[in-house]
C-alpha cells in the first residue's frame, strides 16, 4: 500500500507566510496597510476576531470585483517570481522524497489555493493541493471566501473531503502551527516544526 505525505505551506514548506507575502507583493505594502486599519475597525465594530473573517475582510478590500483571470495570473506571477526564495531548502528535500518515493503528497493551506498550485504545479502534476478557496461570480471575485479558512479542524473536513485515509499503510504529517495539530494527529508519523523527522 502506498503511504499519504500531507504538509502544511506557510511556515513549513515557507520560511514565512506566503498570504502577506503574497499582498505585499501584488499590492504594495502602503495599500496592504490601508486595507488592514480597515480590517481593524470592521473586527472592532462587528466583535469579530476569527482568522476567516480578518482574511475575508483583507481580502474583500484588495480582491473584490477584480476579474478571477487577472488574479490567477497575479497569482502565478507570485508563484514563478517569489515562492521558490521563501522555501526551506531542507522542507524540499523532504518534499522531493516524498515524490520520488511515488507517495501521494497533498499540501493543505490557510493560504489561497492558487498561487500555491501555480508552484506546487512546478514540482509535479501529480501534488493536490487544499487550500481556502475564493468566491466567484460571473468571473468576478467577490471578495469572500467560498470556503471555511483551511486551518484547525477545517483541514482535517477537507483531507477526509478528499482523502480515503484507508488506503494508505503509513501517513505522514507536516506543520509548524496550532492550525496543524489536528491534521498531525491523523498521521502515524506527525513533524512538528521539523523535529523529529522519521527517515523517509
Amino acid at each position: 500500500m502506498p503511504s499519504l505525505a500531507l504538509f502544511d505551506f506557510d511556515g513549513t514548506l515557507t520560511t514565512r507566510d506566503s498570504f502577506r507575502d503574497f499582498l505585499f507583493s501584488s499590492f504594495g505594502r502602503r495599500r496592504v496597510a490601508l486595507a488592514a486599519s480597515k480590517t481593524v475597525l470592521a473586527s472592532i465594530r462587528s466583535f469579530r476576531r476569527d482568522r476567516g473573517f480578518l482574511k475575508e475582510t483583507m481580502l474583500r478590500s484588495l480582491l473584490g470585483g477584480m476579474p478571477y483571470d487577472f488574479y490567477l495570473s497575479m497569482a502565478k506571477k507570485y508563484a514563478d517570481t517569489k515562492i521558490e526564495k521563501i522555501i526551506r531548502p531542507a522542507a524540499l528535500e523532504i518534499f522531493s522524497k516524498h515524490l520520488s518515493r511515488k507517495d501521494s503528497v497533498y499540501i493543505v493551506t490557510a493560504s489561497m489555493r492558487e498561487w500555491v498550485a501555480s508552484w506546487a504545479e512546478r514540482h509535479g502534476k501529480e501534488i493536490v493541493v487544499i487550500g481556502t478557496e475564493l468566491e466567484v461570480d460571473g468571473g468576478i471575485l467577490t471578495g469572500r471566501l467560498a470556503t471555511p479558512n483551511c486551518r484547525g479542524a477545517e483541514k482535517v473536513a477537507r483531507i477526509r473531503k478528499t482523502v480515503d485515509l484507508g488506503l494508505y499503510s503509513e501517513i505522514y504529517a507536516y506543520g509548524d502551527s496550532r492550525g496543524d495539530h489536528e491534521m498531525l494527529a491523523l498521521a502515524d508519523h506527525p513533524v512538528y516544526r521539523w523535529r523529529k523527522v522519521p527517515e523517509i
